[in-house]
Order: structure tokens, then C-alpha cells, then sequence
């Protein structure tokens, strides 16, 4: 009995740490498809909900979460897509989170 516990808790770990790891790639792949000219409405079809939004009179920028690297060692990103007063993808980058884990000295 114990050891099917043991063996069902590993399975179990194995197919989250498999799924977690697929996450990444398939951000990076809806990512790689963002293309100037694209419309709001369809961002938002093929990303999702915006982590966050900024907006002012010349448009409005929508940030979302992504991780690049290895499970163990992804660097934690963001993309960042500017709209024009349009609604329609003027720019977007990728830039680097900041790194809200740094110990305190």
C-alpha cells in the first residue's frame, strides 16, 4: 500500500512538472505570432487576458506574463504590446521582470 503511494505521488509530480514545462512553449509560440497592424480583439484572442494595462491619449500598452528557460531555472519576462489610438499593435517587446525576490539586507 505504501508503495503504490509512493509510486501514484511520483507520477503525480512527474505530470505537473510535464505540463508546467509545456506552458512556457506554447506562450512563446502565440508570442511569436503578434505581428504590427494586428488588432486588440484578436491580441486578446490569441494571448488572453492582459496581466496589466496602461493607457494615455496616444494608445494603450497590455503587458502579459511569460517565462523563458528550463522549469528550474525560467526567467520570469514580460510582453508588452503598445496600441495606437486605433486599437490596432504599433510596437511590443519583451523585457525582463523585476526581480521581487532579492533578500533584504
Amino acid at each position: 500500500m505504501k508503495k503504490m503511494k509512493t509510486i501514484t505521488m511520483a507520477l503525480v509530480l512527474m505530470m505537473g512538472m510535464a505540463t508546467t514545462s509545456c506552458v512556457s512553449t506554447r506562450d512563446t509560440v502565440r508570442i511569436n505570432q503578434v505581428e504590427l497592424g494586428m488588432d486588440k480583439s484578436y491580441i486578446q484572442k490569441l494571448l488572453g487576458t492582459p496581466l496589466f494595462k496602461n493607457a494615455n491619449e496616444q494608445g494603450e500598452k497590455w503587458g502579459y506574463r511569460k517565462y523563458v528557460g528550463e522549469l528550474a531555472d525560467a526567467e520570469e519576462m514580460y510582453f508588452i504590446v503598445k496600441f495606437d489610438a486605433n486599437d490596432r499593435v504599433v510596437a511590443y517587446q519583451s523585457v525582463k521582470a523585476p526581480n521581487r525576490h532579492r533578500k533584504q539586507m
